[in-house]
């Protein structure tokens, strides 16, 4: 099951005109975030030729005040361009954003591609599938905290939970509170060294 994780960015929404467009940035590129986390140029590229984002009220999929109508990456990070439709909840969140009640969006992501160093817990994500942008109340929230892995837990099992939530298998999870990081790392290696003997072994054979 994919883990879905949230980002939020308090960042200025421009909501103008009678055609009810927002606009605004989703994400920022470079910078160390409150989640100790570095997006990477690039991060969203091959997510954003899969699919366009949904547009979702505070992480609610049940509720969509609206449709992006474009999301692509510059220089500064993602920006996305939307309209709010005339519905109950679209016309309560245009009203709001217009009155600068609503001023952040929020991001659900799964990390795919990512290093973590190890000395400082810097997370440097290379490669992000996105499923939507939501306009939200706070520029950090709940469902952040719950599944960042930064957070210190309060015992052993706390932190294997954490790690599963952060997408570690749970194996890895618990070697990684056993032994450390570093143990996944020679697991990875040495599960490597045994594919790469297997497949040496199965040419053989074929010949």
């Amino acid at each position: 099951m994919t883990t879905i994780l949230r980002k939020s960015f308090p960042l200025s929404i421009k909501a103008e005109g009678d055609d009810r467009a927002i606009e605004g940035w989703a994400s920022t590129f470079g910078n160390t975030d409150s989640d100790n986390d570095i997006i990477l140029p690039g991060a969203f590229a091959a997510s954003l030729k899969e699919r366009m984002p949904k547009m979702c009220w505070q992480h609610d999929s049940r509720h969509i005040p609206g449709i992006w109508d474009e999301a692509r990456e510059s220089d500064q990070g993602l920006y996305v361009k939307g309209r709010i439709l005339g519905t109950t909840l679209g016309n309560d969140a245009y009203t709001l954003l217009k009155a600068g009640a609503i001023d952040s969006m929020s991001i659900g992501y799964s990390p795919t591609e990512y290093e973590i160093d190890v000395k400082t817990g810097t997370r440097t994500i290379s490669k992000i599938d996105l499923w939507e942008v939501s306009l939200v109340t706070f520029p950090a929230n709940e469902q952040a905290r719950i599944t960042s892995v930064k957070n210190k837990p309060d015992n052993a099992r706390d932190l294997e939970h954490y790690l599963r939530d952060a997408g570690f298998s749970r194996s890895e999870a618990k070697k990684i509170v056993a032994e450390g990081f570093k143990a996944i790392v020679d697991q990875r290696d040495a599960e490597q060294q045994e594919l790469n003997t297997l497949c040496k072994l199965l040419n053989q054979f074929q010949l």
